[in-house]
């Protein structure tokens, strides 16, 4: 057994279960055909009771009442009618009854005849002999006729009975040699399998223990795997010997490995500590490792320069970045300044043009012009303190302090008021009670202007009909919810993910910076620490807003 190779053992398992699997075809053929073939025999039986049935036994009624109805007629017209029906019958019987046995035959004629002696009777006008042939003579010789035909049947059906109770037998016998067949398969295969399959699993624990043995070492690096030892001179020794040669192989790279790994974490760990005149000087085995040493050791060659390089190309972009912040944030401060203006400086032309007309006229009195240098003097100061607006709404707040955060958005909306006006959008703000935070006022302010504008600009852009902005506030149990909602048709779905990233922006017509929902994002979640989202509604855009509230002092 241990001289075979194992693929010659596998073929020999499977040789058996193949063979076996051949025989118990072969019963299973044998017993369907066996069936079929009973079956087929019962099928048979079964069709000759009826051909009895069918061809004799009905036919030889309906000859016995046409002559029951002959010798009833009331006259010659009627008789002659049956008479043909009955020479009809008769012809047709004959014909069958020749196909059955000599006494059925007989039994047959004998019947014939006393129908043919009753239309005698009946050719001769004797009305008389005709009525007591046909219930006499003729009805004894058609109940022998009768009994014979049915005791045919009987036969017949015995017949059936007796190959179902052989077809039983048969079955019962075949059966139990069926399972003591597969039963003996069934154990030779076993035992085949069983001696076949217990030499190789003994080999392959043996490579599995050896296997791990090495792995474990793998692991501690702590005690030299032992050789495996098989003797069953097939492929799996074969194996053995190569993973034994292998093993100790790798156990010495390992070795060498360790150290070099030792040596890399060393240099790691002063590259953590910013020391970048650490190399890499250990040899290693492994391909993957020395390519490792020359990667590492490049790398700190360039790490310093690529570092200050990084360094400073982030200081320009955020410089940049500020900058353009700023001009967008002015551009946006002088469009709102000239809508704020827009009405006040109407008024103040309309009011120098009175005074011209009245001067034409000679109509120009002491005090009309006092009244009209005073109206002057209000626009002026209104306009001078939209000035100053703009000038604290932009001034940076220098460090966090509690504040009303419906004050900051009065703010902001008190900005944008006059522009979304002029391009008549309905806006709303819900005040529900007194809500504060902590943070920057200022920064907050610019973040909600921001959010404001862009859905000012959509609306307009898309020439919405009926557009609004919502503003409302929430207060929760830890969080202040503010949402800003509008019906300018929302975001595209592809777009979406990406309002937020710095210079990201659709607004290709208006060259715009793609900064402000930017630094919108940045004010509320890195300095005020809160949470900005934004979604599409079936009508638009919903950004929400949540802010961390300040428990109330009891």
């Amino acid at each position: 057994m241990k001289k075979i190779p194992i693929k010659y053992k596998l073929f020999l398992l499977f040789s058996f279960s193949f063979v076996g699997m051949l025989i118990l075809a072969e019963l299973s053929f044998k017993l369907s055909q066996e069936n079929i073939s009973n079956a087929t025999t019962i099928f048979e039986n079964a069709r000759s009771t009826q051909y009895l049935q069918e061809n004799y036994i009905e036919p030889t009624n309906v000859l016995r009442e046409m002559s029951l109805s002959l010798v009833m007629s009331p006259n010659e017209d009627y008789r002659k009618t049956i008479e043909i029906d009955i020479l009809k019958q008769r012809k047709q019987l004959e014909e069958h009854f020749l196909k059955l046995d000599k006494q059925t035959y007989d039994f047959w004629k004998i019947y014939a005849t006393s129908v043919e002696k009753t239309c005698a009777y009946l050719a001769a006008h004797f009305e008389e002999g005709a009525f007591v042939n046909v219930n006499m003579a003729e009805r004894e010789h058609y109940y022998a006729l009768l009994n014979r035909l049915k005791s045919l049947q009987h036969d017949a059906v015995g017949q059936a009975e007796q190959n179902f109770a052989d077809i039983q037998t048969s079955a019962r016998a075949l059966k139990y040699e069926l399972s003591i067949v597969v039963f003996l398969l069934s154990t030779l295969v076993f035992l085949a399998g069983y001696l076949l399959s217990s030499h190789i699993v003994s080999s392959i624990l043996k490579l599995q223990e050896g296997l791990k043995e090495f792995f474990g070492y793998l692991e501690t690096k702590s005690t030299q795997p032992k050789p495996i030892e098989l003797t069953s001179r097939d492929e799996l020794e074969d194996m053995s010997k190569l993973l034994n040669r292998s093993i100790a192989k790798a156990s010495a790279n390992i070795e060498q490995d360790i150290v070099f790994i030792e040596d890399a974490i060393n240099v790691v760990n002063d590259l953590k500590m910013g020391k970048l005149s650490s190399r890499l000087h250990s040899s290693a085995q492994t391909q993957e490792l020395k390519l490792l040493k020359d990667v590492v050791n490049a790398m700190i060659d360039n790490l310093e320069s690529k570092i200050n390089e990084e360094i400073l190309k982030r200081s320009e972009q955020e410089k940049l970045l500020i900058q353009q912040s700023k001009l967008a944030s002015m551009g946006e401060m002088i469009g709102n300044i000239a809508h704020q203006w827009r009405q006040p400086l109407g008024e103040l032309s309309a009011l120098l043009m009175n005074i011209q007309v009245k001067h034409e006229f000679n109509d120009l009195d002491e005090a009309y012009m006092l009244s009209t240098i005073q109206q002057c003097v209000k626009i002026n100061a209104y306009m001078s303190g939209t000035i100053s607006d703009f000038q604290n709404f932009f001034k940076p707040s220098k460090e966090k302090e509690v504040f009303e955060i419906s004050e900051a958005c009065e703010r902001a909306i008190a900005i944008l008021k006059a522009s979304l006006k002029y391009h008549g959008i309905e806006f709303s703000f819900d005040i529900r009670e007194k809500m504060e935070v902590l943070g920057y006022p200022n920064e907050f302010a610019q973040a909600l202007l921001n959010i404001l504008s862009n859905a000012k600009d959509v609306l307009s852009e898309r020439e919405i009909s009926n557009p609004f902005i919502r503003l409302y506030l929430k207060k929760g149990y830890k969080y202040i919810l503010i949402v800003i909602e509008d019906n300018g048709g929302g975001i595209a779905p592809e777009y979406i993910d990406r309002i937020f990233e710095p210079y990201f922006t659709t607004k290709y017509a208006k060259q715009g910076t793609g900064i402000g929902l930017y630094m919108t994002k940045m004010i509320i979640e890195n300095n005020m620490g809160g949470i900005i989202n934004v979604k599409n509604t079936e009508t638009g855009a919903l950004f929400t807003i949540k802010l961390p509230s300040v428990p109330e002092v009891s």
